[in-house]
């Protein structure tokens, strides 16, 4: 049985990190690899200790390359008799190809769940993404091995009919909305990269749109940019003449958010737990995506994934649009959509098939010939090499262009 170290890049609630916490206890429940987890200190802990993994959780929670962090995986790595290491986003991936490949010759395999991949993830290290489309840019791009794993939903415990109705009930109580009021809830991290735009763009939207309808939002996570949210609510009750908007803060098990809901917005992982809740869902993007998920805008998301790009122009004003629609369906019609979503999210994105696809990932890897140590030299160097042009690029926007050609993008 091969043992497989398991490294989210932290241990805050949010999509990427839950993704490998359920897959590591997924995979692990198969049988075929002992899994062992390794992250920094975080909200999740108590759900990781649930589940029965080995956990190994460190202090250290800076940037990469961190010396540090190397020489935890690499001693990790050699004392538990890793045969394999799993790390989740771009910090851990370069950590790890140092310490466990560069120094110990051991195979990393890496996820990256944003809609973007750095480029000078090392070309060695497998490279699991989300969607079709980044898939088939990566490997246009030069990246000579990827692999599609689409986001995945435990359809067990996402189930709508296990949550109690007390427990409903009272999210309704917390954001304020009475019976008769329409519920419009997000669920994630209220973070700067990817979703603040669209966070702000949409407090704006719901203060403007309770003119016309009976509207509540409630914002529940936590995160960086709970400040700036929390201002821009503050702004839209003040328009509004009302709250309409509340920031309900990080819930452990937010099954219960997803059921209080009329509507659900959202994007990735917790796009597609809203579907298997049953709740219509507006997806957002960046630079003023909004797109309702229904039989129509189903082959975008299929092949993009459950986000999108806009034109960077109007996000407030296609808000109104997009939410407007489905509030203004009846109750029936919001019912039948929410019932299409839980038929798409069982067809296509059980946690049972991501695990059982996973478990192949790391068979071949498991099974592909080990590099010899110049290789590993060379590839640290290399490694090296494109952090630092890549770095350079960010600080001097008119090297981005080489630093493209360099790192094959």
């Amino acid at each position: 049985m091969a043992r497989v170290l398991v490294a989210p890049h932290h241990f805050e609630i949010g999509g990427s990190q839950l993704v490998a916490l359920e897959l590591a206890a997924e995979v692990a429940r198969e049988g075929e690899h002992e899994v062992v987890l390794y992250a920094p200190h975080g909200a999740l802990e108590k759900r990781a200790r649930a589940t029965g993994l080995e956990l190994h959780l460190s202090p250290l929670r800076e940037s990469a390359p961190s010396p540090g962090r190397i020489r935890e995986l690499a001693d990790l790595v050699r004392r538990r008799g890793i045969d394999l290491v799993h790390t989740y986003e771009w910090a851990p991936t370069v950590d790890a190809a140092y310490g466990a490949r560069g120094l110990r010759g051991t195979p990393v395999i890496a996820t990256v769940q944003s809609m973007d991949y750095p480029g000078f993830l090392p070309a060695a290290v497998p490279l699991i993404l989300g969607t079709r489309e980044l898939c088939e840019r990566a490997r246009a791009e030069g990246r000579p091995e990827v692999h599609l794993l689409e986001p995945h939903v435990d359809l067990q415990h996402f189930d709508p009919d296990a949550v109690p109705r007390a427990e409903i009930a009272e999210v309704r109580r917390d954001a304020g909305a009475a019976p008769d009021e329409l519920l419009v809830v997000v669920v994630g991290r209220l973070s700067e990269e990817l979703k603040l735009d669209g966070l702000l763009a949409l407090v704006e939207a719901c203060g403007r749109l309770a003119a016309v309808h009976p509207l509540r939002l409630a914002l529940v996570g936590d995160g960086p940019a709970r400040d700036r949210v929390a201002e821009a609510a503050r702004q839209a009750n003040a328009k509004a003449g009302r709250e309409v908007v509340r920031l309900l803060g990080p819930r452990d098990d937010p099954r219960a958010c997803y059921a209080a809901a009329d509507v659900v917005v959202g994007m990735g992982g917790s796009a597609l737990r809203a579907m298997a809740m049953r709740r219509p869902l507006l997806v957002q993007g960046e630079r003023g995506f909004w797109r309702i998920a229904d039989a129509r805008s189903l082959p975008v998301f299929l092949a993009q994934g459950w986000y999108g790009q806009g034109t960077g122009e109007g996000s407030v004003e296609r808000c109104i649009i997009e939410l407007d629609a489905l509030l203004r369906l009846p109750a029936t019609a919001r019912a039948a959509l929410g019932a299409w979503g839980r038929d798409v999210v069982a067809a296509r994105y059980g946690l049972a098939q991501a695990a059982s696809e996973l478990g192949r990932r790391y068979r071949e890897t498991l099974d592909a010939p080990r590099p010899t140590r110049g290789q590993r030299l060379a590839g640290s160097f290399g490694l090296a090499r494109d952090i630092a042009a890549h770095r350079m690029a960010m600080r001097h926007p008119a090297l981005q262009t080489s630093f493209r050609r360099l790192s094959g993008r």
